[in-house]
């Protein structure tokens, strides 16, 4: 069989089992060295120190890496004494003893991988204060070789008789890829505690191949094998192409070696993916951190190439007499394998998606921040495939000028070797070196060492030039807050402070937000020691809300802090012995709250219509009127005759009259109501114009007998209080006449 055909089978078999994979594989030694202007590529929140950065073109960052998920060369070769002579053995052979660790580690996916990235422009430039701006061009490449479990499981450690396999093959994957990467970023420092960023990058895929076993299954048992389902195989790269045979089937692969090197690095893909992070200060001197990166994809639409699964393959077993060289293995399978795919003469556009990462990071530091206690966890996410590393860090920081990083790594659930980062900034000169994995243990084989306790090793170094740094200061509390602006520079830990340096007093009441119990108090207010509003009097009001600030301790208070007035009297309830008093008693009360009785009569000065003066409550509190004054004013209401419709008085009323001034002049303490009244005979108007005039004919006569005019009022009410019903003549000469009324 020729070395084509031979080279065409593997290939195909390869290509069985290529999917696409893309992964950042810098440092993680990165994530934590805060002098270094590249450590917004982990997290995209960071920023650097300077105000402007900018990498070596080709050497701002170089990253390698490679190896595997489960196996270090210990686990594959081992020495030991046979026969009395040390030997280099392999796991598989007789005499070694590392099959069942092989086996035991085979129980888990093996993953096989190597990446390589390069920055080929490499900048940042701070925008103002908080925030700050980054653009990059790299490129990229990643390869990765996934084995499910059960493929060498079955291989190494045998099939039991009679028991029947299957599963699935869509983890089954060797991977590769190589892309370019435009990327602009933005943080922005919200506070001195938050920090936010991000991340849009535009991907120029180049070359490509991509397999989806989307349906294959395995399923066999010691005497044959199955292939089953569908399965098919893109890819996107220069000079290759799939020659179909006779039957359309794969046939031939032909190559072109002469391909300049520009067809490989032209876009035949494009795509975009996005980083997000953040940072937040929990306390002073611990900052917690989290961050996504290449959540994205690229589409392929250029020198395309497919293969799609042609039918079933069954394997039944090698049949060929190893003692017989006439038996050729290739010739009795490589037709059943060149039959397993078919050649696509139209070959679609597919879109592969990125493997994404998240950080998720915490540090603890002091002494000034010179030195930092990490922990970092890293998950990694591509299709149903997903592997974790966790870092265990210590960071060194005494200067601007170098920091150190020094870790411990766990890698798929084992403790493996030591990370080392540094990181030095010569004046404007930024250099950076960095190991994952270092190995500490060798071997040696035929004179050529080897690491033989490691399973992979990541490897980065940088170039790049820094300007702007800030002259550092001393911050001796640890507040943020420099102590050459720092007012209060021996603030306990943990406390948030303002510009100055000083505890923070939001509301600004002389007691600091840690101290005060009434965080809200408004502006101007007197406060106690533990910043509330003081309530001197104790009533349960603040005072800048009393309008009472005095109330003793026996007294209620109403809403604003003075004393209830059930009654409204103006005296307060606690002082009051009188809290029912009513409305009309306002202002002849004493200060007890009680009715005013000032001639002592018993009977209230609100009520006493002569307050001056002790009378009886039959007579609204005046003294009883003699009986004689009495029938003198009855008398005086048919007595008193006036010429008629005129308000000329009688002669005849003059002895009645003169009665009435007797009195007057003997009680001197009395005021004399004149009322007149008419009957209802002719107009209301004219009748109550007539009774007014009659009334003050009354009073004139009474004063020029000697009656003091301040001591009589004199009203008419004309018809509007008959005595009598005045539909009668007898009535309506009731109706007409003076009366007399006594008042004190």
């Amino acid at each position: 069989m020729n070395k084509k055909r031979i080279a065409k089978i593997a290939l195909g078999v390869i290509l069985a089992l290529l999917p696409n994979i893309a992964s950042a594989q810098l440092s993680n030694t990165l994530y934590f060295d805060k002098l270094n202007p590249r450590q917004h590529k982990v997290n995209p929140a960071a920023q650097p120190q300077g105000k402007f950065y900018v990498g070596m073109p080709g050497l701002s960052t170089i990253a390698v890496s490679g190896g595997n998920s489960r196996f270090t060369f210990e686990d594959l070769i081992q020495n030991k004494v046979v026969n009395g002579e040390m030997r280099t053995l392999l796991f598989m052979d007789k005499n070694s003893d590392g099959m069942e660790n092989f086996l035991e580690k085979l129980k888990f996916k093996e993953r096989v991988f190597a990446s390589t990235q390069v920055d080929l422009i490499d900048f940042g430039l701070r925008i103002k204060e908080k925030g700050y701006l980054t653009f990059g061009v790299s490129n990229r490449m990643e390869t990765m070789l996934i084995i499910p479990h059960q493929i060498p499981d079955i291989v190494f450690g045998g099939m039991a008789n009679h028991e029947v396999y299957d599963f699935r093959l869509n983890r089954l994957s060797l991977s590769s890829t190589f892309f370019s990467e435009i990327a602009a970023g933005y943080s922005h420092a919200i506070n001195d505690k938050f920090s936010i960023g991000g991340k849009l990058k535009v991907l120029l895929g180049h070359d490509n191949v991509y397999t989806d076993f989307y349906d294959l299954d395995m399923t066999g048992n010691e005497d044959e094998w199955h292939f089953l389902g569908d399965a098919s195989i893109h890819g996107s790269v220069p000079g290759l192409r799939f020659v179909p045979d006779e039957n359309h089937q794969f046939g031939e692969v032909e190559f072109d070696e002469d391909q300049p090197i520009s067809a490989y690095l032209k876009p035949k893909g494009m795509g975009a993916s996005i980083d997000f992070g953040a940072t937040y200060k929990i306390l002073p001197n611990l900052q917690i951190s989290a961050s996504l990166l290449d959540l994205g994809f690229i589409r392929w639409n250029k020198n395309l190439l497919e293969l799609d699964k042609n039918g079933d393959f069954v394997y039944d077993g090698v049949k060929f007499d190893i003692n017989d060289d006439s038996t050729n293995f290739f010739e009795h399978y490589g037709d059943e394998l060149e039959n397993l795919y078919v050649i696509n003469d139209n070959p679609k556009a597919y879109t592969t998606s990125l493997s994404t990462k998240f950080n998720l990071g915490a540090e603890y530091s002091f002494w000034e921040d010179r030195v930092g206690v990490g922990l970092l966890s890293i998950t990694n996410f591509f299709r149903r495939t997903i592997w974790e590393e966790f870092i265990i860090t210590s960071n060194f920081r005494p200067c601007r000028y170098f920091s150190f990083s020094l870790s411990y790594n766990m890698f798929d659930g084992e403790w493996n070797n030591l990370n080392a980062g540094v990181n030095l900034n010569l004046g404007p000169v930024n250099l950076y070196a960095a190991m994952d994995h270092i190995p500490l243990k060798y071997a040696k084989c035929e004179d050529v060492k080897f690491p033989s306790d490691t399973r992979f090793m990541r490897a980065n170094v940088g170039l790049a030039f820094v300007f702007g740094y800030k002259k550092p200061v001393k911050d001796s509390d640890g507040d943020g807050v420099p102590d050459n602006i720092d007012l209060c520079p021996e603030t306990l830990p943990g406390i948030s402070v303002d510009t100055v340096g000083c505890p923070l007093d939001t509301d600004k009441d002389g007691i600091p937000d840690y101290l005060d119990r009434c965080p809200d108090t408004p502006e101007g207010v007197n406060v106690d020691p533990l910043g509330c509003p003081v309530d001197s009097d104790g009533d349960g009001i603040v005072d800048y809300l009393d309008k009472c600030p005095d109330t003793p301790s026996e007294a209620q208070v109403d809403s604003m802090g003075c004393p209830i007035d059930s009654d409204g009297d103006g005296i307060a309830d606690y002082l009051d012995k009188c809290s029912d008093t009513p409305a009309e008693a306002y202002g002849k009360i004493d200060d007890q709250g009680c009715p005013l009785d000032s001639d002592n009569d018993g009977i209230a000065d609100y009520l006493d219509k002569c307050p001056d003066v002790a009378g009886i409550e039959s007579n609204n509190g005046c003294p009883e009127v003699a009986e004689e004054i009495k029938q003198v004013f009855k008398k005086a209401l048919t007595g008193i005759q006036f010429e008629t419709g005129k308000s000329v008085i009688k002669k005849s009323s003059y002895p009645v009259l003169n009665d009435i001034v007797k009195i007057m002049k003997e009680n001197p303490t009395y005021k004399l109501n004149i009322a007149g009244h008419t009957d209802n005979v002719g107009n209301p108007d004219k009748n109550k114009k007539l009774s007014e005039d009659r009334a003050n004919s009354v009073k004139t006569y009474l004063k020029k007998k000697g009656v003091a005019e301040a001591r009589m009022e004199a009203i008419g009410y004309g018809d509007q209080k008959p005595l009598q019903d005045n539909s009668t003549a007898k009535g309506r000469a009731k109706n007409r006449r003076v009366e007399f009324e006594v008042e004190y």
